[in-house]
C-alpha cells in the first residue's frame, strides 16, 4: 500500500459521497432512519481524506494505522461509525501487505464486512455493510478490482 495511491482512493471516495450526499440521506437507511446517512458518511470521508493529507507514513503498517485511527476519530453518526469499522477490518488486511491484487482486496472487503457485522448487536442485511461482503465475493468482480488496482497503480506510477 502506497500513501499516494491511498490517498488518491481516499479523495475518489469522497467526491463519489459529496456527489450522491442528498440521495443517500433520501434514502433513510438503518441503523437510524434519520435521513442523515450520506451527510455523515461525507463528513466522515472528509475527515479521513483530511488525515490521510497530513500522514507522512512510510511503510506500510504505518498508512495501516494512520488510516485506521483517522476512520475512527473521524467517524460522524451511525454511519461514520459502521465506516470506521469496515476501514478497520479492511486495514487489518491491506496493512499486512505491500502490494495490493484483486484477490487481496476481496479479502480486505470481507474482513470489512466482517467487522461491521461483529461491531452491530443485530445486524441487518441490505445496509452499509453489505456492499463489502457483496463486492468481496464475487470473483468476477475481484476479477474487474485487480484489473483497476492494475490500471490505477500504472497510471499513479507513470512519471
Amino acid at each position: 500500500m502506497e500513501l499516494e495511491v491511498v490517498r488518491h482512493l481516499a479523495r475518489s471516495a469522497l467526491r463519489n459521497l459529496e456527489a450522491h450526499r442528498r440521495r443517500i440521506d433520501d434514502l433513510n437507511v438503518y441503523p437510524v432512519p434519520d435521513g442523515d446517512t450520506g451527510t455523515n458518511l461525507t463528513l466522515t470521508m472528509r475527515g479521513i481524506v483530511d488525515e490521510l493529507e497530513r500522514s507522512t507514513a512510510a511503510t506500510t503498517e504505518q498508512l495501516a494505522a494512520d488510516l485506521q485511527r483517522a476512520a475512527t476519530m473521524e467517524a460522524k453518526g451511525n454511519s461514520g461509525v459502521i465506516l470506521s469499522t469496515i476501514v478497520r477490518g479492511m486495514t487489518r488486511v491491506l496493512g499486512e501487505q505491500e502490494t495490493v491484487d484483486g484477490e487481496i482486496l476481496a479479502r480486505a472487503l470481507r474482513a470489512g464486512s466482517t467487522s461491521a457485522y461483529q461491531a452491530v448487536k443485530v445486524p441487518v442485511a441490505a445496509t452499509e455493510r453489505s456492499p463489502p461482503t457483496q463486492r468481496g465475493t464475487t470473483s468476477s468482480a475481484a476479477r474487474a478490482r485487480s484489473e483497476l488496482a492494475t490500471s490505477v497503480s500504472a497510471r499513479l506510477n507513470t512519471p
